[in-house]
């Protein structure tokens, strides 16, 4: 691997670190995070080198952080029992307004961990603005699938954040 090729690597990582970051806080509790994480880059670097410009390159890297959190999970689910999302603790916010920030992201990440892997896939990837042709390519669903999946997807994540607030 040339100097020129790890820089483009690093570039590569640090333009969708938010991508991968969210996608992991999703997919592993507080502990496995790092292992994730960390998984997740491995995977990048040695897959590099498949993605062949048929598609955006957000479109290749979303797939392959994806693929490798959706097994990641299934394979750590087989060896130790996970800790909801909902009950890991957040570093303190600065002001009452970015707790309460903090707070309702805590609250909608811990809505997010409930809905089956597929809609959450779908969710963050509606949440991260991206384009239901963009989604239908990484996920493999047609566009009108698309749409109907993240209707039912906000229905469903209303449906449990209400229910969130009356406890």
């Amino acid at each position: 691997m040339s100097k020129q090729e790890a820089k483009a690597f690093e570039a590569l990582i640090k333009r969708y670190h938010p991508i991968i970051y969210k996608i992991c806080r999703v997919y592993a509790d507080a502990d496995d995070f790092d292992d994730l994480y960390q998984e997740v880059l491995i995977t990048l670097w040695k897959s590099q080198h498949s993605f062949e410009e048929r598609s955006k390159i957000s479109t290749w890297l979303y797939r392959v952080v994806l693929n490798t959190a959706l097994t990641y999970q299934r394979n750590t689910k087989k060896h130790k029992t996970r800790v909801p999302l909902s009950e890991v603790q957040l570093p303190p916010a600065d002001s009452e307004v970015a707790q309460e920030k903090e707070k309702r992201v805590a609250q909608l990440y811990a809505a997010i961990s409930q809905l089956k892997k597929d809609d959450r896939s779908i969710i963050l990837l509606y949440l991260d603005e991206n384009s239901y042709e963009d989604i239908a390519a990484i996920t493999g669903l047609t566009i009108s699938n698309v749409g109907v999946k993240i209707n039912r997807v906000k229905k469903r994540l209303l449906k449990i954040l209400k229910e969130q607030d009356h406890e």
